[in-house]
Order: structure tokens, then sequence, then C-alpha cells
């Protein structure tokens, strides 16, 4: 259909012609009345939608009425319920073209309204664009931990981290300062510095500790990392990369005789099938799972399989786009222990390094890491292997000119059932002795790991280590059994291991352990019994019992509280979790079996603060953004539910904090927690969002008691009036051939404003003293040209 407009020469008749071929009495209904259209964005369904269509060949959107068959995200139903709230012609666009509008058409017999945008023409987009406008706003999260106990020093943490929208940049800060040991108070600041994210490419400035972003497998080296310095540093990203669907590095390759389908079967299990025209093709990967696996293909032609091939999937894990198969970051700088009451915070040595990845293949990453520290200098280099989607195998080698070398591996293999994990690593360090001669010492860790399913209820694990003190051994075996109608979890787990200090004395024991459920979901119980050698070869024998609680009410969400007795005597320990708006943690306290008594506070909130509002909220989950939602209800017992791309969150009358991913649009969904869901209206309904890192948005939501309006729109003549807008705080209508209206309306706000079709706009105020049937008013008929506030009469 669009075609025909690129060429000038309409191919379908005109909506004038498909008006016309409507039988007579259709025809006084078609123009100017609330119809429902299946809405198309450049051939995506964009959902089901009321639009009206005016006698001048214009189309409004209304509203969307079903959206599940639509794979696009809301806000793109928002962005175009603005666009086209003003009447839009039909057809080719001209000079001015909302949105990118290339053309827009309506098809009678299949009730469509077809949208063509320049977008639609055009690559599908690779990045997050930038919002429209600047994100602006503060995040700042502390975390503080607080114990002490009887014949222990206090022990104290106190973090903070920022996270500050500017425009394009962000601006990140973290401070510390902590306690422990009996030592003096530490304060230090690791990092204030800006950051950008360009397409595929990160900048940042200041003072920062150089990590591993911009490359997926930062090569270890022996030396470590550079401490925090005041610098640059710039690498790849793939942040603002949108995660869509991804392609095989190596296409796949399949023909056809005549229009058919392939169907792609991976163990045997049908995982995609697509449709297929004549001769030679590539078959869209895109639709499959990511990996490294065989599949076979297999062409259907009128249900018969005319061919099977073994193919390979090559979609490396985690590389976001295989084409571009170098991942790089550098950094440079000067060390810096700026505001740090740290020994070494004269340590002012120059920095310079970085890491580099490469996709040697669809199997093999390689990796290099290389960086010098004063006079010392650092190498690393690493190689992954990823046989298939079961097996991985990783290999490090480092050396620095002043501390040493070493490598390490890791192996991993899943198999139906189980999966088998080894691990080994060799160190050579140089020391200087208090004699100050230099010394080499060599350390050696090693491990096998095995977790096995022996039957649906069964599992088995066990590890074997090796180390410079000795071996250790570890066997755990699970199985949940029911017990009438409650499901009991035993656990049995044995061990021999070296203590730290040699491996003359071992810690032998085991321990079984049964946990269960206790008259329902919200309170279980545990019981344990176990021995071991203790550090002074004694053996050590323990019985304990423990109940957890979930409370809906009260200063806590979660308590638990334990009773051990062992051969020193009889201890006690409570932990209570609490979640309050503006802070969330746990405390607790134990007096142990010896008669010490101890106890700690673990405490975690985040300020927020953007477009004028500040919150103090104890939801500490950082994503990078978030919103601020004031909800002013004319119920203050109110609560909604937000939900968002994640989960869900309660909010409540009053300004209230959601995070929210940054970088990406989205939508958060308004609604009543309750499935019974009181007489009250929610507007708006969805809240969109757009920022950047740091960035904090504002929005108002309105919880009001409502009743339903019916009425009448009619002209200076008296003729009803269809089209008309009838608009109200909490909902919104159009009006019928014949004039009628429904819609909610704001309990406290009774005022309409009526919009005609020739654009003359009114006012007018309903006096709720009309007569009202079960929570309907009706209006009566209502005109622009009447007094602008209704009496009784």
């Amino acid at each position: 259909m669009f075609a025909s407009y690129a060429a000038g020469q309409p191919s379908v008749p005109t909506l004038a012609e498909q008006v016309a071929a409507l039988p007579e009495g259709f025809r006084e209904h078609f123009f100017d009345t609330p119809l429902s259209a299946r809405v198309q964005l450049d051939n995506q369904v964009l959902g089901d939608a009321m639009i009206m269509i005016s006698t001048d060949n214009k189309v409004r959107l209304l509203s969307f009425t079903d959206v599940h068959d639509s794979t696009l995200p809301e806000t793109v139903r928002q962005r175009w319920l603005k666009v086209l709230d003003t009447p839009t012609a039909l057809g080719q666009c001209g000079q001015e073209c909302p949105a990118d509008v290339v053309a827009i058409a309506y098809q009678l017999d299949s009730a469509q309204l077809s949208l063509l945008t320049s977008q639609g023409e055009t690559k599908e987009h690779q990045w997050h664009a930038l919002p429209e406008q600047q994100s602006l706003g503060v995040i700042l999260a502390n975390q503080f931990h607080l114990s002490d106990g009887s014949e222990q020093d206090p022990a104290m943490g106190w973090s903070l981290d920022l996270e500050a929208g500017l425009g394009e940049w962000t601006l990140l800060g973290r401070g510390q300062v902590d306690r422990s040991d009996g030592s003096q108070l530490n304060h230090r600041l690791t990092a204030s510095y800006g950051e950008r994210e360009l397409e595929g490419h990160f900048l940042r400035a200041g003072l920062f500790t150089p990590d591993s972003q911009g490359v997926l497998r930062r090569p270890y080296t022996v030396g470590g990392r550079a401490q925090t310095m005041a610098g640059m540093m710039l690498g790849t990203s793939d942040v603002r990369r949108v995660q869509g669907p991804v392609t095989s590095l190596y296409p796949i390759y399949v023909t056809a005789n005549r229009d058919s389908v392939a169907e792609v079967y991976r163990d045997g299990v049908l995982i995609s099938s697509q449709p297929l025209s004549a001769g030679l093709q590539t078959l869209d990967t895109s639709l499959l799972p990511g990996g490294i696996y065989d599949v076979e293909v297999r062409v259907v032609e009128n249900g018969n399989i005319i061919s099977k091939n073994q193919e390979t999937v090559h979609k490396p894990g985690a590389w976001a786009d295989p084409a571009q198969r170098l991942r790089y970051n550098l950094f440079a700088g000067r060390e810096s222990q700026w505001l740090s009451n740290l020994a070494d915070s004269q340590q002012d040595e120059w920095s310079l390094g970085g890491s580099i990845n490469y996709l040697l293949d669809s199997r093999w990453i390689g990796g290099a890491a290389a960086q010098q520290v004063g006079s010392e200098y650092q190498l690393g280099l690493s190689l992954d292997w990823e046989a298939n989607r079961d097996i991985k195998l990783f290999g490090n080698l480092y050396h620095s000119s002043e501390t040493g070398q070493g490598f390490s591996t890791q192996a991993l293999w899943r198999y139906d059932g189980g999966s088998l994990t080894a691990n080994h690593s060799q160190q050579w360090r140089d020391q200087n002795d208090l004699h100050g001669t230099d010394t080499r010492v060599a350390e050696r860790s090693s491990s096998v790991s095995l977790n096995q399913r022996v039957m649906d209820n069964h599992n088995v694990t066990a590890r074997v280590s090796s180390g410079n003190n000795g071996m250790g051994y570890d066997l755990g075996w699970h199985v949940r059994q029911p017990l009438g109608e409650t499901q009991i979890n035993w656990q049995l787990s044995m061990f021999d291991r070296p203590y730290e200090e040699g491996a003359e004395r071992r810690n032998r024991g085991g321990m079984l352990t049964a946990s269960f459920t206790l008259g329902g979901t919200k309170r279980h119980g545990s019981l344990s019994i176990g021995s071991h050698t203790d550090s002074r070869g004694e053996r050590s024998h323990s019985l304990s019992g423990t109940v957890s609680q979930h409370w809906e009410s009260g200063p806590f969400t979660e308590s638990s509280a334990t009773l051990t007795v062992d051969n020193q005597g009889v201890g006690l320990g409570s932990w209570n979790r609490f979640d309050h708006p503006q802070a969330t943690g746990s405390v607790w306290g134990q007096s142990s079996s010896d008669g010490l008594l101890s106890g700690g506070l673990n405490l975690s909130s985040t300020l927020v603060a953007g477009d004028g509002a500040v919150v103090l909220s104890g939801n500490n989950t950082s994503r990078g953004a978030g919103v601020i939602v004031e909800v002013i209800s004319d119920d203050p017992k109110a609560e909604l539910i937000a939900q968002h791309p994640r989960g869900s969150i309660k909010l409540k009358p009053g300004n209230n904090f959601i995070p929210v991913e940054a970088w990406k649009e989205g939508t958060l969904e308004l609604d009543f927690p309750e499935a019974d869901a009181p007489a009250l209206s929610i507007s708006p309904r969805q809240l969109n969002y757009h920022l950047t890192r740091g960035g904090v948005a504002r929005q108002q939501v309105r919880v009001m008691e409502t009743v339903t309006v019916m009425g009448r729109v009619v002209g200076q003549d008296g003729l009803p009036v269809a089209g008309a807008r009838v608009v109200n705080h909490a909902g919104r209508s159009v009006t019928e051939h014949d004039g009628i209206f429904t819609l909610e309306m704001h309990l406290h706000t009774p005022q309409v404003e009526i919009e005609h079709p020739d654009g003359e706009r009114c006012d007018i105020s309903l006096p709720m003293s009309r007569e009202r049937r079960e929570q309907v008013l009706f209006a009566g008929a209502l005109s622009c040209s009447a007094p602008r506030s209704l009496t009784e009469s």
C-alpha cells in the first residue's frame, strides 16, 4: 500500500471511495465517531485502539484498548498518542511531517490504521538513543555496619556511593570510613570522576581505580591492579547497546526448491521454524539461543522433509557483537590517596596500563593486560575456550618485575544431572625476610568439585582441595522428603580440612540438618546436630535449633532465634530484618556458649534528589537511574503497586522512589495491589521514563474518588455533536454520533472540558446534586453556548 504512495499512483481506493461503498445506513456513523481499529507502525503491530476520522480526511488516535499482540514498548504507544492527538491528514505526508511520518493510511475492510515512518526504512537501531531532555539528578546510597562485643574491639564501616546525572555526563563518587581491630578511624576517597557513555565506547576522567570495564575478562596480574589514581580511562562499552537479537558469527546457509519452511532442532527438540523462499539463502539465526552448539536444520516442503543438515551455531556468550572482535580499556594517571589518612597516603607514582580481549574464533577469546606502576611493570595473558555449551576452559599467565609470576586454570563440564569443576593455580612470590634477604615463596592451590543429581529429590556434592597446608575433603548430601503434609529438607555434610596454621591439626567432623515449615509458609524451623575437631585438637559436639518468622506488620519483616548447646554450655542468638520506607537493614545479637556477648547493626538507605524533589528511601537497589513518584490521593490509606520490567514496588501517598534502568526507555504500570480494587481512579496509569545514568525524573500521580457521568453534547442549534472530546482530571471520552458520552469524573473536581470538532472549547461545572443512580451522574444536554456553570434546572 505504501509503495503506491512512493510511486505517486495509488493502487488502493481512497477513503472517500471506501466510505461511498458502504450501505446507506452506515455512512453517517463512520465519520466523527469513535472507531475500533488495529494500528500498525512500520509493519509492526502497535495495538488495537479507538480512532476517529473526520470528514476532511484526518485521523485522531484516541486510546489503545488491547496491546497483547504487540512487541513494541509502551513508550512507543504513548509517543504516538501524543503525535496523533492532533488530527493528522491521511495519505502521503507533505512538508510538515510529525514524528518522521511518511504516510498514514486507513483500510476500511480490515479496520487497520497503518503508519509508515522514515525510521522504518532505515537499519534497526543498535544503540539506545540519548533522552530528548537532559537527565539531571543525584542518587546517594549509603551503607553502615557496626559490630561490638565483650573481649573484642568495636568494628565500624560506613560507605557512600554517588551517582549524579549531568546531562550526557555522569559524576560518580565513593567514600569510606572504617575502623577495625582497635585501629584508628580511617577515611578514604576512592572515586570522584566524570564518565560519558558513547556508542560503543566510554570516557572517564578524575579520581578512580582502574577496573575491568570495557573487557569481558581482565587477565590477572600478580602485582594487582593500580591503586586509586587521578587520570583518564577509555575503552569499549556495551552499556548503550540495544540488547536485541544477535546473529551467528558464521552464517548458516540453506537451499529451498520453492516456498517452504526451515525447522531447527537442538538435541532432537524443535527450537525454531521460519519460512524460506526458493533458492540459496541464510538462516535467520537471531531467533536462536546464544551459545555454541550443534543443530539439525530440516527443509520441509508440503509436509515432506526435503533435506537434513548438521550445522553449528556460533553465538559466543556475553560477546554482544561478534563483528566487533576487539574489546579494550586504557588508563593513565598518577596514583593518589587524596582525602585519605592511610599510611601510604604519600604514594605518588605514575601509572599506565590497559587490557584487551580479542575474539580469535567463535570458541576462543584471547586477552592481554599490561601496566606499569612506578618502576614495576606487570603483564598478564589469558585464553578462554568454549568447546561447546557444556565445556569451558580458561587459562591465565602473569608476571611482575618485582613480585613474581604464576598461572591459573579453570575448567567446567556440564552434563545431564550435574557438573564438574576443576581449578589449579601456582604462584612464585618474591619477598624480603627480616634480614633483607630476597626469597621466593611458592604457593599452590587446586580443587575439583562435583555436583550430581542422583534422583529427583537427591543431590550430592563433593569437593577435593589441595594447597600448601595439605589436602581437604568435603562431602554433602541433600534430600527433600515429605512427612505427612510437611516437606522436610535433610542435609548431611562431612568434612576433613587442614587449619590455616598448618596441616598438623585437621578439622574433621560432620553436621546433619533438617529444615521444615511450621504451620504455614511464613514460619520455618530447623534442627542441627554435629561434631568437629576444634583448633586445639579436641572434639566438640553441638546441637542447635532455629525458628524463623516472616511478619506482615510490626517493626520487623523477618526474625529468627537460635538456641545452641555445645561442650562449653548454652548459647542464644537472634537476627531481625526491618524494611522501613526510609531505611532497610538488620540487627543481630548473641550470647555464645562461653558467656561472651556480641551484636551488630547493618543499615542502608538512599538519598535521591531530582526535578525539585528530595526523597530518603530504603530501596537501595541501584539500576543507574530512578523516578520519584509523587502520589496525591483522596484516600490517605490507598496503596498502589508499580510494575516495572524487573518486578514491582508498592507506592504510598507522598513521594516514592523507584530505581529504573538507565539508558533504556521504559514504562511503569500503576494499579491497585488487591484483586478487589477500591472505588478509586488512577491518573495516569502509565509513567514513561528515559534517563541517563544518575538521572532522576519526577512524576505525579493522582488517586481520585470518581463518579461516572453520562450526558449529551449539543450545539447551538440543539442538535447532537459527534466526535466532541469531553475531558476531566480522572478520564476522557469522545461523543458518539448521537452526542452521547460516558466518562469517569473526579468527585472533588466536578468540571469537564468540551472540545468540538471545529475547535470550539468550553469548561462546564456540573452540580453534584443532580440525579444520580448507582454512582452514575446524569448530566443531561451540555452545550458550549449555555452558561458555564449548570444549575439544577
